[in-house]
């Protein structure tokens, strides 16, 4: 059998099992300690192993959580077209080598387990949820590891090493944060290893399911491979007269052994046929042993099969030289039927070998050929396929500024074009998008700035009209005052030259409006300064004289005050002066000695400005430090905003499942309030039984049970009541009365129970409901008393929720504070002297301040304002609750 194996031998043991791969139905997990599942044996290989410790656990998915869980390149060969996903040792093209492998296959799956169609579907379901369930463990254990990262960097910012480091900018740090820096990265470490040991737990329950799925696959493959049955010589129909069924009813047997002989076996496909000669004249010899000679018949076939060969060997010749020229000098040409190669006549039968020996040589360089073809056809996509990518990359680069949530161009699979072109496609179609909205803002852009031009030039006439007013008026008043003799006034004379523009231009309409602005702000504080003056003077008329002298004495200190300040402010500015009058000096004596030394001090000057430009660099650099530092003092506070935020929100959603969780008691509680409500019906049905005599008692001695229990549970204790009947004369009034009425009630149940106690039957039927009431009214007050945890668990959650907000508004005013405080900040000059604009910056650091100031009380002021309005409904709902209590039983009513 030339190694193969027979029908009638045993197969081998079914080895190992092979690595758990992904069949279609899920994807492949990660196996434990990070790795990919490679011991998908049976159900019980890993389910009795200890597991592993959680940072051994977490060590292990650090791999796969660097590039984002994007797990092994699959398997690629191009030398198999049909499968490109395979080994790369693998040759489909080998008959033998595919042979072996399915007859393993074939051992190896004979005692895999078969499945039914409910049973695959409940796996496969099985496999969808730990697939999700994985994929969104991956997604979180990556965000933590994030979070991880980032307290580690915060955690080295707050250590000794990085305080030596930051002691510029942050010399009041303090262990505190140190200590709160290191508590957050033991806490980030912590969720780390607790999602690496569930993403591990997820993966091993997904290797049962996925181990079952797979074997039963392999399994129903193995027992339907043997083939299709031949029908048999007797006839189409089956045994029994049955007739011809389709082929998916007697095609396959239901035997699973592959290898047992079948009805009719030697009709199968015999391996041995493979190694045989393709010769089809085999028996021809013997049929000439036997007869004396050919007949006539059997020559002319011969004679036709020749010719046929003949045709077929030049139109195998003509198609294998179109496709290659260059082998029509290798194949030469096909041997003729009628004559041999030297010109002879040749009888039927002598050329028939040569014809298909060069039948066999064409089929043979065809192949070859196509081969050829085939790996330079897949070398050439390849090859265009990383064009194309380079082509969407570039396409990619250009979109991304204008479109960040485009997504990036898919990597070279070698699969073909298709997802590569049509990603080109797409990016093609977002261009000419973009174009066309260019194109669209750019008409619209062009007819706004028409209007606006048109809309400026008509208040450029109206500036200039009123202008010649101004003009007009100033001129006027000028010759009023000269026929007056009256000097000019020094506004007139000050603004009597206007610059007057008489064509429109942006920049002088520009001049113009800063002209006009400059002007009326002036004139604002001019009238600022008049109203304030004419208000000092009218409150000076009206003061009294001691007023007015004590008012003047003020203001003459006040203007001592200040000329002695002006005095030394002179002073100041004539040493100001002095020092930079000798500084110049000295400036011009160095620059005339320089000047006198050019020529020879000029290898030292070149030396001085590299020196000086070495300098420059290092401020630069450290200037870059300081950035890079404060950029990480942002990400780290920002992310403290955000672990924040994620608290909050968790506490929040504690506070939704507590109020469900209240809501539930409530409506549990109704339901035993119904219970109770339809046991007093019943109660009430059997009273009418009873005589009025016996009715009467027992609905007395159960209205007083219901109203000590009720009075228990919805007032507290004695002390309790008697407060708040002190507190309220109202409830002291309805006490008396409920107490005169008990009084009453006690005297007739004293009267009935003389009367009604030789009923034995009646007691008994009482103490029973008394019973059940009773069950009923202290389930009620345990509902009433988990109901009061509840609440008081809320109410600390909110006090937690309220702690970690003002937490989070300590954070934020420290990160303005650190914005402000690096707000303007420049390192000096190379010189020593101080960057001009520190006056500005100042400025406009405080209006920031107060301006973040401000935000913050807004925010504040509203969040209170939220929560007071929240404690106050939920305080209103208490008092409704409470105000209503337990209710009314239907027995009290009834009576």
């Amino acid at each position: 059998m030339n190694g193969l194996f027979s029908r009638k031998q045993v197969p081998p043991p079914a080895p190992a099992p092979a690595p758990v791969q992904d069949a279609g139905y899920g994807g492949a997990p990660q196996g434990g300690y990070g790795m990919r599942n490679e011991g998908g044996g049976g159900q019980s290989d890993g389910s009795n192993a200890p597991e592993p410790p959680a940072r051994v656990i977490l060590d292990g998915y650090r791999p796969d959580i660097s590039n984002g869980f994007e797990g092994e390149a699959s398997l690629y060969n191009p030398m198999n077209p049909a499968r490109p996903h395979s080994s790369t040792l693998l040759n489909l093209n080998d008959s033998i080598q595919v042979h072996l492998l399915v007859e393993t296959a074939m051992g190896d799956s004979m005692e895999f387990e078969i499945l039914s169609e409910d049973e695959v579907d409940d796996l496969k379901r099985q496999i969808k949820i730990y697939t999700q369930r994985i994929e969104q463990a991956r997604q979180n254990l990556i965000i933590q590891s994030k979070y991880r990262d980032a307290a580690k960097s915060m955690s080295k910012l707050y250590s000794p090493t990085g305080n030596k480091k930051m002691s510029f900018h942050s010399r009041n740090s303090s262990s505190e944060h140190a200590d709160e820096a290191l508590q957050e990265r033991r806490a980030s470490e912590k969720k780390c290893e607790e999602l690496a040991a569930e993403l591990w737990f997820l993966e091993k329950r997904l290797m049962e399911p996925q181990t079952k799925l797979l074997k039963h696959t392999a399994g129903i493959l193995q027992m339907t491979h043997k083939g299709p049955k031949v029908t048999s010589k007797n006839g189409g129909q089956m045994a029994g007269g049955m007739p011809g069924s389709p082929e998916s009813m007697y095609t396959y047997p239901n035997a699973r052994n592959s290898f047992d002989p079948a009805p009719g076996d030697e009709l199968l496909f015999d391996e041995r046929s493979l190694y045989r000669s393709f010769d089809r004249l085999d028996g021809f010899g013997d049929l000439m042993g036997e007869s004396t000679g050919p007949s006539k018949e059997q020559m002319q076939m011969i004679t036709k099969t020749e010719e046929k060969l003949e045709q077929l060997n030049s139109r195998l010749r003509e198609i294998i030289i179109q496709a290659n020229p260059q082998q029509e000098s290798r194949l030469g040409q096909p041997p003729l039927s009628k004559v041999n190669s030297n010109g002879q006549p040749t009888e039927p039968g002598d050329t028939l070998q040569d014809s298909l020996q060069y039948l066999e040589q064409g089929i043979t360089t065809m192949g070859r050929e196509h081969n050829q073809r085939s790996n330079q056809g897949n070398v050439s996509e390849s090859a265009i396929e990383e064009t194309v990518e380079d082509l969407n990359r570039e396409l990619y680069s250009v979109l991304q500024p204008y479109d960040e949530l485009r997504p990036a161009p898919p990597q070279v699979t070698g699969n073909g074009l298709n997802v590569q072109i049509s990603y080109f496609k797409d990016n093609i179609n977002a261009v000419a998008g973009e174009i066309s909205r260019s194109k669209s803002l750019t008409s619209k852009s062009t007819g706004n700035q028409e209007q606006m031009e048109t809309v400026m030039m008509g208040l450029w006439e109206i500036i200039l009209s009123g202008e010649e007013e101004a003009r007009k008026r100033k001129l006027e008043r000028r010759q009023n005052r000269t026929l007056n003799n009256l000097p000019e006034d020094e506004d007139d004379s000050g603004e009597s030259d206007i610059e007057v523009v008489e064509q429109f231009s942006v920049q002088g309409f520009s001049s113009k409006v800063q002209w006009l602005y400059s002007q009326a702000t002036k004139l604002k504080d001019q009238k600022k300064v008049l109203q304030r003056q004419i208000k000092q003077q009218r409150e000076l008329n009206n003061q009294s004289d001691a007023t007015k002298d004590a008012a003047l004495t003020r203001k003459g200190e006040e203007l001592d005050r200040m000329q002695e300040l002006l005095r030394r402010n002179m002073m100041e500015s004539d040493k100001v002066r002095e020092q930079l009058s000798q500084v110049m000096e000295k400036l011009d004596e160095s620059q005339q000695k320089d000047s006198l030394r050019d020529q020879a001090r000029s290898n030292d000057e070149s030396a001085a400005i590299r020196s000086a430009q070495q300098d420059l660099d290092k401020a630069n650099k450290t200037i870059a430090t300081l950035e890079e530092k404060l950029q990480e003092l942002k990400d780290d506070h920002s992310i403290s905003n955000a672990e924040m935020q994620s608290r909050i929100s968790d506490y929040e959603s504690r506070i939704r499942n507590l109020t469900q969780e209240v809501a539930a008691a409530a409506t549990a509680k109704a339901i035993f309030e119904a219970d109770a409500r339809e046991k007093e019906l019943q109660v009430v049905e059997k009273e009418k039984e009873m005589d009025d005599m016996n009715m009467r008692l027992a609905g007395l001695q159960t209205e007083v049970t219901i109203a000590r229990a009720e009075l228990d549970g919805a007032y507290g204790s004695r002390s309790q009541r008697a407060a708040e009947v002190a507190a309220n004369p109202a409830i002291q009034k309805e006490i008396d009365t409920l107490s005169k009425k008990n009084a009453a009630l006690s005297d007739e149940i004293m009267v009935l129970k003389s009367k009604g106690a030789a009923n034995p039957e009646m007691e008994e039927k009482m103490q029973t409901l008394k019973k059940e009431l009773e069950e009923t009214i202290e389930e009620y007050e345990q509902m009433t008393k988990a109901s009061i945890e509840w609440e008081k668990e809320r109410e600390q959650l909110e006090a937690s929720v309220d702690k970690l907000r003002d937490e989070r508004e300590q954070l934020e005013a420290q990160l303005s504070d650190e914005k402000v405080r690096w707000l303007g900040m420049k390192s000096p000059g190379v010189d020593g002297a101080p960057q001009a604009g520190n006056t500005s910056t100042t400025v406009l650091k405080n209006e920031f301040k107060k301006m973040m100031r401000d935000t913050r009380a807004e925010s504040a002021k509203a969040l209170r304002a939220e929560q007071n309005e929240r404690r106050r409904v939920e305080e209103e709902l208490r008092a409704l609750k409470k105000a209503q209590g337990p209710g009314k039983s239907g027995l009290s009513q009834s009576s």
